[in-house]
């Protein structure tokens, strides 16, 4: 069975400072059946490179901008570059070009049983139009803000989601807030139960194997982490606007930001303003070695995320990431992933409530290590549904079953 997978983001060499979550998805479909072929179609990065041959697949890169050092939608995000600067929307109507023309030349050149979307657009709106021309079977997975920014255009913007989401074979979503995008275009008897599913990335097993260390939960000086992208719907603001209220009434901590993104400089600005300089770390980005270093000695793992107009938090994969480990983690209650979240496994938080998010830090503060220790096994208990082994089985028996 032949699969083309049409993604804009993918992990060409370990180094890249983006997720490799489809990287590990695909590994897993592998390992489940060994006749799926994959072919991987993806946007050029910095590094200019037009085919890799992997062990397992190829990967096909398209050039969407003349000048290698500007091709950052993978890395960037496609409305973080935008918003950064208005000229990327140039950029983006390159991309969509180049994208159509060369899976259409894909399509032609390997002839597959399926071509696998991720993310709505532009992957699964250029998609939908070939695949129902070359009348090959199309299935589509939503990550995120990407349908929410097409409900938002009103009319026209939801009869896309309908036609795409119609001439699909099968579409799945990361959480029930991300589906709700989806099928809230359609009355409840139009729906089709068996067409649409949820079903959320996974996370590595080297996440499993990390322990946070439970003998430094009481120490002298809190540690707190942020790992993600620096921009608006992340919530950093707010969570620096909650430590700047903790910090009148106790100023021993220290919060480490992992992360980059377009408001780095603003969100720097806002820590001088907070009077944070000392309590706060931007890292930029790190490996997974340097990230399991600074999650072994947390405290609190934040998930400040809150809704936008055209965005929203549909994991993040970063929570279950940390819950692995056995991390103690204070999310907002706008994630996807809220879900699997309750008072047993974490510190659940309004969003947008900066407040709140202060009472769950002095809610910390206040338990006993034994009540620490259990939150942390039962994190770790709610993570093992992400394992990859089991969401790549999911993923199969679903996705590619007749």
């Amino acid at each position: 069975m032949k699969i083309i997978i049409n993604t804009s983001t993918f992990k060409e060499v370990d180094d890249e400072p983006i997720t490799d979550v489809i990287n590990r998805l695909i590994d897993g479909l592998i390992e489940q059946n060994s006749e799926f072929k994959f072919v991987i179609l993806k946007p050029m990065g910095v590094n200019g490179n037009k085919f890799i041959k992997k062990d397992n697949y190829n990967i096909h890169s398209y050039r969407y901008f003349f000048i290698n050092k500007y091709q950052t939608f993978g890395t960037q995000g496609i409305k973080p570059s935008i918003q950064k600067n208005k000229f990327n929307i140039f950029k983006l109507i390159f991309l969509l070009i180049s994208q159509f023309v060369s899976l259409n030349k894909l399509i032609k050149e390997e002839n597959p049983d399926y071509i696998y979307a991720h993310w709505f657009f532009p992957q699964a709106f250029i998609t939908a139009i070939l695949a129902k021309y070359y009348g090959v079977k199309f299935i589509y997975t939503s990550h995120g803000s990407d349908v929410q920014l097409f409900n938002s255009m009103g009319f026209i913007g939801k009869y896309i989601i309908r036609k795409v989401t119609d001439s699909s074979h099968r579409y799945t979503a990361v959480s029930d807030l991300t589906l709700q995008q989806i099928n809230k275009n359609y009355n409840s008897e139009e729906l089709i139960p068996n067409k649409f599913k949820v079903i959320p990335m996974g996370i590595d097993e080297k996440y499993f194997k990390v322990k946070n260390q439970l003998e430094k939960k009481h120490n002298d000086s809190l540690r707190f982490l942020y790992v993600g992208r620096l921009v608006d719907y992340k919530g950093v603001e707010l969570l620096l606007t909650a430590l700047s209220q903790y910090k009148l009434e106790n100023d021993n901590f220290k919060l480490d930001i992992l992360g980059t993104g377009i408001l780095e400089e603003k969100l720097i600005g806002k820590v001088e303003e907070f009077d944070l300089t000392s309590n706060v770390t931007f890292h930029g980005f790190k490996n997974f070695n340097e990230k399991m270093q600074m999650i072994e000695r947390s405290n609190i793992f934040f998930i400040p995320s809150i809704i936008k107009k055209t965005q929203l938090e549909g994991g993040p994969l970063t929570l279950m990431e940390a819950m692995a480990t056995g991390g103690v983690c204070a999310v907002s209650d706008s994630v996807g992933f809220a879900t699997y979240c309750n008072s047993s496994n974490s510190l659940l938080f309004r969003s947008g409530d900066a407040r709140h998010l202060k009472s769950k830090i002095e809610e910390y503060t206040g338990m006993k290590k034994t009540e620490i220790i259990g939150m942390q096994k039962a994190a770790a208990r709610t993570a093992e549904f992400f394992r990859f082994s089991n969401i790549s089985k999911i993923h199969s028996e679903f996705l590619f079953s007749e």
